[in-house]
């Protein structure tokens, strides 16, 4: 039993380790970026910078934008840990999507300057470029599914693009953001979210108004 519960220890003290060693890794490559921006960050100057092996550090991430995956996986954790709203929650859905949103530009705050490098340097990496697409689809989708609105079908599907719109203005508002408190992010956000709701209220009227159809139209002229 003792030596169960030591073996059990050491398998907590390794995950412990690596963990510190990702975290470590994952520090250097954005000091490195705000540094000098991503087309000259090595796999090697992160080892150098994090005080790892270069072997450890390519164990962890065998390519640079595996680094990238992982940091952006721990803004999506750290959005997530703050709670999920109920899709039968009372509060409007605009104001859901702020907080969440604005959950993700605390997190990404400290890291404003390798965020800023990331957008300069990326259109040049187009492989990457492309990783960094899905990464956003992907936080898009979670960020809906954390504010309790579904993701899926045709209205989802606007959601998803409307977002995706409105997420982009606010980055570059944000990016160019020096205040304490993000105010100048926050109305972008909040003018942005705005629009995108008059937008869909626009078309579920629309929708209301139009004439019921059964069955197939009947041309009123020959094709």
């Amino acid at each position: 039993m003792a030596k169960a519960r030591s073996a059990s220890a050491k398998g907590k003290g390794r995950r412990r380790g690596q963990a510190k060693g990702e975290d470590r890794a994952i520090a250097s490559a954005l000091e490195l970026i705000a540094e000098s921006g991503w087309r000259t960050l090595t796999l090697e100057d992160v080892a150098r910078r994090s005080g790892l092996d270069v072997a450890q550090v390519r164990a962890l991430y065998p390519k640079r934008d595996a680094l990238l995956d992982a940091f952006f996986r721990q803004v999506d954790n750290k959005v997530a840990a703050e709670g999920t709203y109920s899709p039968d929650d009372p509060n409007p859905a605009r104001d859901r999507l702020f907080d969440v949103l604005m959950r993700r530009f605390d997190a990404l705050n400290p890291h404003r300057a390798a965020m800023a490098a990331l957008t300069r340097d990326l259109p040049f990496d187009p492989p990457v470029a492309a990783k960094s697409a899905c990464r956003i689809y992907r936080a898009l989708k979670s960020t809906l599914e954390t504010a309790g609105l579904s993701p899926q079908g045709p209205r989802g599907c606007l959601r998803l693009q409307g977002l995706g719109a409105i997420y982009l203005y606010a980055l570059g508002v944000w990016l160019a953001d020096k205040t304490s408190d993000l105010s100048p992010t926050m109305a972008a956000l909040d003018r942005g979210l705005r629009a995108a709701e008059a937008v869909m209220a626009a078309l579920a009227g629309l929708a209301k108004g139009a004439p019921e159809t059964k069955g197939r139209a009947t041309p009123t002229s020959p094709a």
